[in-house]
């Protein structure tokens, strides 16, 4: 496969300071999939793919070394796309790439016009890559280091760009330029950047319909360790699924709560009559579906982590804690008409370990929480049951490898479509 490293290689192959960043030729395109499966057997399996950009993915692989989950991300670019402009396709990057040990790299001249661009999009620069930066501008001299920021800048900001780099001052340059147009007019570039938003909107219309976000609901009694479990997730997970979102029961867009302090005594409330029971539900109900729509959606959809500590469904386990005292069927039936997790895990331990962790409930109560939880129905979702009985280490790991599985399973069959959206 015709490729290259384009930055931060010098650590490489040993140390990778955070993803990999490849540029691929787009004639290769079709040799991905058999590049992931070769990997698969390897034990690095792909469990995520996020179509970030147009003609941009990042691949995200999972590999297990005894208690803990390993998670790398591979960002792959056939075309260099940012700030509504064109720049380099991957053809380019491999023209002009350099053997470099056991692999490839880029270019300096193109590593400078990528850096450049990255990071005036972002409006900062590390210190790591301020002195790169500075290298390379000295090592292509000053006139091709303007031409090449000619190239993406307005003309007037070329030698100042060149100028910070030599200088070192290039992190407070862009976070002055933040927000403001840096860029080349479009009148320059009218064709390239009709194709630009025509290949965004495309992207727009499959990630949509294919989220590549994933929505994890924790169920369990009180003490059973959700809390726990949720934080470790979050942090297991904060490479592929960078933007949390953390939920009890619902998610409040609608009646917000004024106590959202823990609950220390879940049944020391009496349930309300039948009719006001199904009055609140039925708000708690369009509540779930609000956030749903307006909040939980549009964060799958930019590849967020939702997590529900409890989700609408445990008031068919435990009504009293919800103060609900109508019937069981229209809980049901609400239950049924909401959007579901992807994922559902289900926490459990035995009565004495629980009742060591919170002592709110009874034996009895507890008992039979642990079989309502057990018998709990769902349509969509796919439902895992996780023992916390042996200590944390074993159940971060059967929660993580529950996610990683799903997604896992997900990717699999998403990838069937890789040349369509490539």
């Amino acid at each position: 496969m015709r490729y290259c490293v384009i930055h931060s290689w010098e650590g490489l192959p040993e140390h990778l300071g955070s993803d990999l960043d490849l540029a691929v030729h787009p004639d290769d395109k079709a040799r991905i999939t058999s590049i992931i499966e070769e990997l698969k057997c390897c034990k690095y399996v792909a469990y995520q793919w996020n179509n970030y950009i147009t003609k941009g993915h990042s691949f995200y692989f999972y590999w297990v070394t005894g208690w803990r989950v390993n998670t790398v991300a591979v960002d792959i670019i056939f075309e260099d796309r940012r700030s509504g402009m064109i720049l380099a396709s991957g053809k380019e990057f491999a023209a002009g790439r350099i053997r470099h040990g056991d692999f490839w790299i880029a270019s300096p001249e193109m590593e400078f016009s990528y850096l450049l661009v990255k990071k005036a999009n972002k409006g900062k620069v590390s210190s790591s890559q301020t002195l790169r930066l500075r290298r390379i501008a000295e090592s292509l001299g000053r006139e091709a280091a303007e031409e090449i920021a000619g190239k993406v800048f307005r003309k007037d900001l070329k030698t100042r760009i060149v100028e910070a780099c030599e200088d070192g001052s290039i992190d407070e340059l862009f976070k002055d330029l933040k927000g403001k147009a840096w860029q080349i007019p479009l009148s320059q570039r009218p064709l390239r950047t009709m194709q630009y938003w025509a290949g965004q909107f495309r992207r727009a219309v499959w990630r949509t319909l294919n989220p590549s976000g994933i929505l994890v609901s924790v169920l369990g009694p009180d003490g059973a360790g959700k809390s726990t479990v949720l934080e470790g997730l979050a942090q297991e997970f904060i490479v592929p699924l960078r933007r949390r979102r953390l939920f009890h029961w619902r998610p409040q867009v609608i009646a917000k709560s004024k106590d959202n302090r823990p609950v220390t005594d879940p049944h020391g409330q009496t349930p309300r009559g039948a009719l006001m029971s199904m009055a609140y539900l039925s708000v708690f109900f369009a509540d779930c579906w609000a956030g749903y729509l307006f909040v939980i959606k549009p964060r799958l959809v930019r590849a967020g982590f939702v997590q529900f500590d409890r989700y609408f469904h445990d008031v068919l386990v435990d009504p009293r804690r919800y103060r609900y005292g109508g019937p069981k069927w229209y809980a049901q039936l609400l239950s049924r008409l909401l959007p579901e997790p992807d994922l559902v895990i289900l926490l459990d331990a035995n009565e004495d370990l629980i009742l060591s962790r919170k002592t709110e409930l009874t034996r009895a109560e507890i008992q039979r929480q642990r079989q309502a939880y057990a018998e709990l129905k769902f349509q969509r979702a796919k439902k895992v049951y996780v023992r916390t009985d042996a200590g944390i280490q074993p159940t971060m790991k059967a929660s993580s490898t529950a996610v990683a599985e799903f997604m896992t399973q997900r990717f699999d069959k998403r990838i069937g479509h890789w040349m369509r959206v490539a």
